[in-house]
């Protein structure tokens, strides 16, 4: 199983890296090329990841097999007692392999060391496997939810939860 740390800045680059692994091939056949491209530069550069970082707005982990960065996780509070999983991807080579399982694990531990009592999440609509993935996990579909990202672009997402 993956050992798990909390991420910092030194961390950017190792979460960006897995980000560009992941991201065009899971998201490209479900949003398009132009909506990835977008977000990945809107969510995922540099500044935008230490900003969620040093705002305190989401705190970071890092998964590794063996020594190589192979995940990350990350989460922060929405409202009092609720939690919200912003960001969890597996290197595509991994998946498969309980390092999901054990990332949100991770997360799920931190999120009631913290005192939430509900960890919250979004799921694109057409993402099969990662909704399969939580809800075997134990989430519940709570809503739908469409968030207008700018420039044309919405995130067509369900909304799921777990309690803590």
């Amino acid at each position: 199983m993956p050992e798990i740390k909390a991420a910092t800045i030194a961390d950017i680059p190792t979460i960006r890296e897995i980000t560009m692994q992941v991201w065009p091939q899971t998201y490209i056949p479900i949003v398009g090329e132009a909506q990835v491209a977008y977000m990945l530069g809107r969510f995922y550069n540099p500044e935008a990841l230490e900003q969620q970082m040093t705002g305190d707005q989401h705190r970071f982990t890092v998964g590794y097999d063996r020594d190589k960065p192979v995940a990350f996780a990350s989460w922060g509070e929405v409202e009092p007692g609720v939690c919200k999983l912003h960001k969890l991807y597996i290197s595509t080579d991994v998946q498969g392999r309980g390092f999901g399982r054990a990332m949100v694990d991770r997360v799920v531990d931190d999120v009631r060391e913290f005192g939430a009592g509900k960890l919250r999440l979004n799921v694109n609509i057409y993402n099969s496997p990662a909704i399969g993935f939580y809800e075997k996990y134990g989430f519940k579909k709570a809503y739908d939810e469409d968030i207008d990202i700018g420039n044309g672009f919405f995130m067509n997402d369900f909304v799921y939860e777990l309690d803590v």
